[in-house]
């Protein structure tokens, strides 16, 4: 029997609850990243990461980077969670511009990537998430109304607001991917 394990790193909620989910459709163990060493993670045949999206870096990729040659037999699966809508090219081009910074080629090929959108509650995020937001804000008020993409547009909109994306059918094409291994 395979055995799989689900890792997540979660700030504020939205990544734990993702994880929480695939760990319950797949029936298998759940981790907080936090709570688990590279070593830990031995008897497993797949290894679900999954981590929240700050400012361009995955919440949680360090137990994976660091410990690729230890993992590079397993089946890898990383899943990023933010605001950015996952069905917009851009955004997802975006996010892989960033994990490129971090992940190796033979990383980005041995990894399969799945990209979910989370939630937002101002009134819940640290004083220095809570300015960086502030900060993107202001930058995207100065640009020019006419170049404004969706996703600035859902920015500003959204600015200081309670905002919940997360979507539990989301899971299903990483649920479907693990399932056909």
């Amino acid at each position: 029997m395979k055995m799989i394990a689900v890792v997540y790193q979660s700030k504020y909620g939205a990544t734990r609850k993702y994880a929480e989910w695939i760990a319950e459709e797949l029936s298998c163990d759940l981790f907080e990243g936090k709570d688990i060493k590279a070593d830990n993670l031995e008897p497993y045949d797949t290894i679900i990461l999954g981590g929240g999206l700050y400012a361009g870096g995955v919440n949680g990729i360090k137990i994976l980077t660091k410990n690729f040659s230890k993992f590079s037999g397993k089946n890898l699966v990383l899943f990023t969670c933010g605001l950015a809508d996952p069905s917009d090219p851009v955004n997802t081009d975006n996010i892989k511009k960033s994990l490129n910074k971090v992940l190796t080629e033979e990383m980005q090929d041995k990894i399969k990537l799945f990209h979910l959108r989370g939630a937002m509650d101002y009134s819940k995020l640290s004083p220095v998430h809570r300015a960086m937001m502030s900060f993107a804000c202001k930058i995207i008020e100065k640009k020019d109304q006419s170049s404004l993409t969706d996703e600035d547009k859902g920015m500003l909109a959204s600015y200081g607001k309670n905002v919940d994306f997360i979507d539990k059918e989301t899971i299903l094409p990483l649920i479907n991917y693990i399932r056909d291994l």
